[in-house]
C-alpha cells in the first residue's frame, strides 16, 4: 500500500519553509536531489531551484512568497461591484429591481449582475460569489403572503 502525499500547493508557508530546509539538509547529507524530491513529494525541479538559490545566496535566497496568481485576481466583479451587489441583495428584493423572481437565487442574481454591470456571468460563478458573500446554501424564503381576514369573526 503506497502512501500519497498532499499537494504542496495547499500547505502553509511555515510547512513549505520546513520542506525547503529538509530538502537542503537532505542534499547536504548526501541524498540526490531526485531522492529528496520523491521523499518530500515535490517536483525535482523545485528541489533543484531551492538548492541553486541556497548555494547562490544562502538561506535568505530561498523563495519566501507564494507563486501563482494572487488571490482575487481573475474575478469578473471588482471589489466595489461585489460590495454594491451585497448591499442590493441585503436591502432589495428581486421585484424591487425589476427581476421576475420571488426570492434571490442564482438565476436572479445572475440577472441582477447583467442589469447592473452589463456582465454575463455563468450560474456556477454566481454560486461562488454568493458563497463568498456567505449567502449561498441558505434556504430561500419567499415573501410572506398578506394576512387573510377571518370570515365570521
Amino acid at each position: 500500500m503506497a502512501i500519497t502525499l498532499p499537494d504542496s500547493r495547499g500547505l502553509s508557508d511555515e510547512v513549505l519553509q520546513a520542506l525547503r530546509l529538509r530538502a537542503l539538509h537532505g542534499i547536504e547529507s548526501g541524498f540526490s536531489q531526485a531522492d529528496v524530491a520523491r521523499l518530500l513529494g515535490v517536483a525535482g525541479e523545485t528541489v533543484s531551484r531551492w538548492w541553486t538559490a541556497y548555494t547562490a545566496g544562502g538561506l535568505q535566497a530561498l523563495p519566501q512568497e507564494r507563486t501563482g496568481r494572487p488571490v482575487g485576481t481573475g474575478r469578473t466583479l471588482s471589489d466595489e461591484q461585489g460590495a454594491h451587489l451585497q448591499l442590493l441583495l441585503d436591502t432589495k428584493s428581486p421585484s424591487d429591481l425589476g427581476i421576475a423572481a420571488p426570492v434571490w437565487n442564482r438565476r436572479a442574481v445572475r440577472d441582477l449582475i447583467l442589469n447592473e454591470y452589463g456582465l454575463r456571468v455563468p450560474i456556477r460563478t454566481v454560486g461562488e460569489y454568493l458563497r463568498a458573500l456567505g449567502l449561498y446554501g441558505q434556504e430561500a424564503v419567499p415573501p410572506r403572503p398578506q394576512a387573510r381576514s377571518r370570515r365570521g369573526a
